[in-house]
């Protein structure tokens, strides 16, 4: 908000008033979730105050690691990208944006 000052029909200035960009909740969300994200382990993404939890010198927790599902699209796109490469020369191929569309 800005709060034009005169004197005598004259402007001598004005003063802007702005709202806070961070309320004191949203940087309290902002901490948290930065903290969330410097604690999590870079191979696997678990907390790794439970990841690498211990108990009388032995893992805490026991994981088990299902069969890997499929994604369909991830497929589809990689035997695109296989495909395009077999046709020739391909330039820089970190820069090429694949894009994935549903038929049915």
């Amino acid at each position: 908000m800005t709060e034009y000052h005169y004197d005598g029909g004259r402007l001598t200035h004005t003063t802007t008033t702005w709202e806070p960009r961070w309320l004191d909740e949203d940087l309290a969300w902002a901490k948290a979730w930065m903290h969330y994200q410097a604690n999590k382990c870079p191979g696997c993404g678990w907390q790794l105050v439970e990841s690498t939890a211990m108990h009388n010198g032995e893992p805490a927790h026991s994981f088990h690691v299902p069969d890997p599902l499929r994604c369909h699209v991830c497929d589809a796109r990689k035997k695109a990208q296989e495909a395009h490469e077999k046709k020739g020369a391909v330039v820089r191929p970190e820069a090429q944006v694949w894009v994935v569309e549903q038929v049915d």
